[in-house]
């Protein structure tokens, strides 16, 4: 062999080489660029689930439910927060019936509440006693204005 087929065989191994590293770069890059492209196809997913559960949320009340002291009594106090009506609100102490610091004809006359607008409030005299307990566990339910019926439960205290 003359040196020029020598130095031809050279190159030729050379430039082999030099395609084989620029080859196991281009794969390493077209990896990452897919784990990226899968990255922000699932980031695309949960924008999107998040934009419809807050569209969903938009249409739907949400109430609180809290004890105060007004003067020398003490009110239940439920509230609409959201900014759509609640229809047929009610409230369910989770408390044995005996033991229930609701007043009868209070509750009787004021539930289930007809239509709670937004920011609206309405309040149940609770007859609490030193032998009660601070803190109540109750179920609200109602139902939104696309006609779901919710129903949840909650927690209040002093």
């Amino acid at each position: 062999m003359s040196k020029y087929e020598i130095l031809s065989v050279l190159l030729g191994c050379i430039a082999t080489i030099v395609s084989l590293v620029v080859w196991a770069g281009q794969r390493r890059m077209q990896r990452e660029a897919n784990d990226l492209q899968r990255a922000t196809s699932e980031l695309a997913k949960k924008q999107l689930e998040i934009l419809l559960r807050e569209e969903k949320g938009e249409n739907a009340a949400r109430l609180s439910f809290d004890i105060f002291k007004d003067g020398k009594t003490y009110r239940f106090r439920i509230t609409n927060i959201s900014d759509v009506d609640a229809k047929n609100v009610d409230l369910r102490l989770l408390v044995k019936p005996e033991d229930s610091p609701l007043v009868k004809n209070d509750y009787e006359a004021k539930f289930p509440v007809p239509k709670l607008q937004p920011g609206s409030s309405v309040t149940l005299i609770a007859a609490i006693h030193l032998g009660s307990p601070t803190a109540y566990n109750a179920v609200l339910s109602w139902v939104n204005p696309d006609g779901t019926e919710v129903s949840e439960e909650t927690y209040a205290a002093l």
